[in-house]
């Protein structure tokens, strides 16, 4: 018999269905049960659904309500836990109570079921089969090689032909391809089975708040895929998980592959090559995103019911692979409810709707965390400009209240302080920290985050803060700088070219004096552009330097580039989208305006401006997006750093060290300086960098500040200081910089 069964099952008893109520002694219970997990999709009037037991009405369309029962048809299902109709979502109070049970329903259901929509159904066994065949052929098979006189053997001479001529999936045309010399079979089976494996993770499914709780907690999971026309099993998630993996795999493999057997390549060629360069970028993503939730899975199975209670690496890894894919959904609360079964024990029904009930997001994430904190015995905050003054875990993050979309973005770069310590009433965070400062943090540049009234166009805004001024020609002569501030619509093909000089200009400003061709190479590689071509030349392997090369852009001398002599509008509107976790739904219609001290200004979407920051060279933020320590997701981006809620507000980069008066100072010399000599920097860089809400201010009352920073292993380091020897530190906003010089080291500090 099951060990925990839900109030209420769906059966399928003779052909008939039927709720059942296991509080009604009259009824036998079962031994055993299913459950599923599946998304709503559009809601409805409520009607009355016309199944025995069910004596409210109902809001789940009629259609999904039918395919829930096509599933239990062809599962051969007698009893099912399904919530649209075992759960009366018009009580208040069951709901709140019924929330609290999902780890309970999950664990003790003998199988869970997933059901997607999807417009084509793959089998797994298919693709894990054309994988193998891959492997093969590119084992046994030279990457130039001609299929009939590689001694293949007939099937699968004939299998590469089959291929050959089957629905092409490749992004670039097949009359293209041909004079590429790589086997046409090879790249149509590749790209069918890579396109079908990221197609299904970008399913509608794996977007949800709560289809992520309940793929953690289900066991022996089996997929079902459903169109208008059949509803079909497609395998094992762990099996479409492995295939994440493998699709890897093959990508890097086939790169190679081609590589290796040609010492010159065609145009052709660089053009398959960028389009598995983008698929092992997409890939990279998708492994990370799915071995994070493998992780997951295991530490719930592991641990039990309180898992959470001591796995303070595990919890890190729930809030990474939640938002490692910015997940919705309906009610906005809902954020934190669908992970109260991942969190079993968290609250009690009592506290669920006291604390975690309406919309007030700022009371329901402090609640949260403030929660989860108390009984794990860590100090939960994220990686976020400053937290709040509430007299009580002023550490603890605050998810702003406002009208725009909530995904759970909000729990990107949640991080363990360290150990709670109570102080009376108090509850205060010990961590270690390095403290005493060098110098007092100075503002030299501001970020304006701005709402736009719709998803703009990609566009780029720079105007330098010497353009319309004039620079020196000569000994008694000068001549105007010109302003270029018309705006100029990018044709598709040129758009690689101006993303380069964009970054370019970028580097120049954010990280002066820097290798502004590896700074760009960073950036571009983070953003992840993605527009369209009408050749597949436009964009080649190495794109971030090819599209420059030749011209004055390729390796621009930093000391003869004058940024602040130049100005452009640039409408980028081929671009159609970017594989930056930094541009998501709730950040499409965000754009940035950047004001640097010497009159500089840069008007650019959200991503590019954030991910530019975080492209710093020394930045605490990382390298890469997310990477994996111990199979759990680490993240080391720049989404923590400002919330949608922040639209409308200024923030501040600031420096310790070097001069703030760096950029001015040098704009100055870039008018003074004879227009053929290069321009030497007199003032030294700004090191010691951070970011700071506009508020802050370091004046003459602040001089017994102390000052000092949060590691957070890679994360990025949160900014903490003190008024005065007696207090206590709070955190006041994020080092851009890695290390900050400072006096006194590492040791461990209180912070309220």
């Amino acid at each position: 018999m099951a060990s925990f069964l839900p109030t209420r099952l769906l059966g399928h008893i003779n052909g008939n269905f039927k709720v059942f109520d296991f509080r009604n002694s009259a009824h036998d219970r079962p031994d055993q049960f299913d459950i599923i997990t599946y998304t709503w999709g559009n809601t409805i009037e409520p009607y009355n659904c016309r199944i025995d037991g069910v004596d409210w009405n109902v809001t789940i369309s009629k259609q999904k309500l039918e395919d829930i029962k096509r599933l239990m048809i062809k599962g051969n299902v007698q009893y099912l836990w399904v919530d649209c109709v075992c759960l009366n979502q018009e009580d208040k109070k069951e709901m709140d109570i019924e929330v609290l049970k999902m780890y309970q329903y999950y664990k003790s259901a003998r199988m869970c079921y997933i059901l997607m929509d999807m417009g084509e159904v793959w089998s797994p066994q298919e693709i894990v089969d054309d994988l193998k065949f891959i492997d093969h052929i590119l084992y046994y098979m030279g990457g130039a090689t001609i299929a009939s006189e590689a001694r293949l053997g007939e099937n699968l001479t004939k299998r590469l032909s089959t291929w050959v001529n089957t629905n092409w999936t490749f992004p670039i045309d097949a009359s293209m391809m041909r004079s590429a010399a790589i086997d046409m079979g090879v790249l149509n089976c590749y790209s069918t089975c890579i396109r079908r494996v990221t197609s299904l993770f970008n399913n509608l499914y794996f977007s949800r708040m709560w289809t992520f709780q309940e793929m953690l907690l289900g066991k022996n999971i089996t997929m079902y895929g459903m169109n208008d026309e059949s509803i079909s099993c497609i395998g094992q998630l762990d099996t479409w998980m492995d295939l994440a993996t493998d699709s890897k795999d093959k990508a890097y493999k086939l790169r190679a592959w081609i590589t290796t057997s040609r010492v010159l390549r065609t145009a052709s060629v660089n053009a398959i090559l960028r389009v598995i360069d983008e698929d092992c970028l997409i890939l990279d993503g998708l492994q990370t995103q799915v071995r994070g939730i493998s992780s997951a899975r295991t530490d719930i199975i592991n641990g039990g019911p309180f898992w959470w209670y001591e796995n303070h690496k595990g919890i890190s890894n729930i809030f990474s692979a939640i938002s490692i894919r910015p997940r919705g959904c309906k009610e906005r609360r809902d954020i934190f409810r669908g992970l109260l079964g991942v969190f079993n024990g968290l609250f009690t029904p009592e506290e669920v709707d006291r604390e975690i009930m309406g919309d007030d997001m700022e009371k329901i994430s402090f609640a949260f965390f403030k929660q989860l904190s108390i009984k794990t015995g860590y100090a939960w905050t994220k990686l976020a400009i400053s937290s709040k003054e509430r007299g009580e875990c002023d550490w603890i993050p605050v998810v702003a209240n406002h009208s725009k979309l909530l995904t759970t973005d909000c729990f990107a770069a949640v991080v363990n302080l360290g150990k709670l310590k109570r102080r009376g009433v108090a509850n205060l965070a010990k961590a270690t920290a390095m403290t005493g400062l060098v110098g007092s943090p100075q503002k030299y540049m501001k970020i304006l985050l701005n709402q736009e009234k719709e998803n703009r166009n990609f566009q780029f805004v720079f105007r330098g803060c010497n353009c319309g001024k004039k620079v020196k020609t000569g000994v008694f002569s000068s001549e105007p700088i010109p302003i270029h501030d018309q705006p100029r619509d990018v044709v598709g093909d040129e758009t690689g070219r101006i993303l380069v000089q964009c970054a370019t200009i970028l580097g120049s400003i954010m990280d002066p004096c820097s290798d502004v061709v590896e700074y760009r190479r960073r950036l571009l590689r983070k953003l992840q552009p993605h527009w369209k071509i009408s050749d597949p030349n436009a964009k080649p392997t190495g794109w971030e330097d090819r599209c420059v090369s030749g011209t004055g852009w390729e390796n621009p001398n930093p000391f003869l580039f004058r940024v602040h002599n130049r100005s452009m509008i640039y409408r980028m509107e081929n671009i159609t989208h970017c594989g930056s976790r930094l541009e998501n739904e709730s950040t499409a219609s965000i754009s940035c305006t950047v004001r640097v001290n010497c009159g500089c200004t840069i008007t650019a979407p959200f991503s590019l401006i954030f991910e530019a920051i975080t492209a710093m060279e020394g930045s605490s933020l990382g390298g890469a997006s997310a990477t994996l320590e111990e199979d759990r997701i680490v993240l080391r981006d720049g989404l923590g750093l400002v919330q949608v809620g922040d639209v409308g507000r200024t923030f501040s980069l600031a420096a310790f060290g070097g001069d703030v008066d760096f950029h001015e100072s040098y704009s100055r010399s870039c008018r003074s300086t004879k227009v053929d000599k290069p321009v030497v920097p007199k003032l030294p860089l700004p090191r010691g960098r951070v970011l700071v809400r506009e508020e802050f201010t370091h004046g003459m009352t602040a001089s017994m500040r102390d000052y000092g920073y949060v590691e957070t292993g890679g994360s990025g380091n949160l900014l903490i200081c003190r008024n005065n020897l007696m207090g206590q530190y709070k955190i006041i906003g994020v080092c851009i910089d890695e290390f900050i010089e400072n006096k006194k080291g590492r040791h461990t500090v209180t912070i309220r």
